[in-house]
């Protein structure tokens, strides 16, 4: 839900994020689910508009305007560009102000630190959902960039071709070249691992893998032996 966009300037982009989240929560309550983090709404704060303070003002005002139903299950998710929104900024600008949750997303970490470390990062985050009572909620991915660049070396391996060579072989030698292209915060197909929990076992973890079912099947037994881990796909 990255296009709700509650801190945009303009007013009819907010009126149209707030219809969107509002029916989003009535479809929550049409299912039987309660209003509660447990049943949570996904959402980035957006763009900063050059002007972090300003965007947060606009996006608390507007928050305002949200019903208590939907209030009471959104949740707010860090950026993977170091010029938006890192946990840190979440939790100094936004989580303090009105006491919302924060998604802890791992591999956009990556990309905007907000001058933490992972682990830093992750518990700043899960403060945010124990003073609720609430099971923290994660988001893991890994590079598609990186797994593209394995694919065509594993090819080389498996034919027995040097990579100096692969000139020789156009075909090869194209997607060589082509995974250098891909954006490198692009969410992989699969992962090849768990995320580190720092020795925390209740938690929520959803994997955002462009092969959804099929990107756990690879380490199935390594998710059945984490105790109180819950892989969401």
């Amino acid at each position: 839900m990255v296009f709700n966009i509650l801190g945009s300037p303009d007013a009819r982009v907010v009126d149209n994020a707030i219809i969107s989240l509002e029916r989003h929560t009535e479809l929550f309550d049409l299912m039987g689910y309660a209003p509660s983090y447990e049943n949570k709404i996904n959402i980035h704060i957006g763009a900063t508009y050059n002007d972090k303070p300003g965007t947060i003002a606009r996006w608390l005002h507007n928050y305002d305007r949200l019903s208590d139903s939907l209030k009471a299950r959104l949740v707010i998710e860090n950026d993977d560009k170091a010029s938006m929104y890192s946990v840190n900024d979440l939790y100094n600008m936004v989580h303090k102000e009105i006491g919302i949750p924060i998604t802890f997303d791992y591999w956009h970490h990556t990309f905007n630190t907000g001058g933490l470390s992972e682990e830093e990062a992750f518990f700043m985050a899960r403060e945010t959902w124990q003073r609720h009572g609430v099971t923290q909620c994660t988001h893991y991915s890994e590079s598609r960039r990186a797994e593209s660049q394995r694919l065509i070396e594993n090819i080389c391996t498996k034919h027995n071709i040097a990579l100096e060579d692969l000139p020789k072989w156009p075909t090869f030698n194209k997607m060589y070249i082509e995974f250098g292209k891909i954006k490198a915060p692009a969410h992989a197909d699969y992962i090849t691992r768990l995320p580190n929990t720092y020795g925390v076992d209740d938690l929520d973890i959803m994997v955002e893998a462009k092969a959804k079912e099929r990107a756990l099947q690879k380490i199935e037994v390594e998710c059945c032996q984490v105790s109180n881990k819950q892989l969401i796909y």
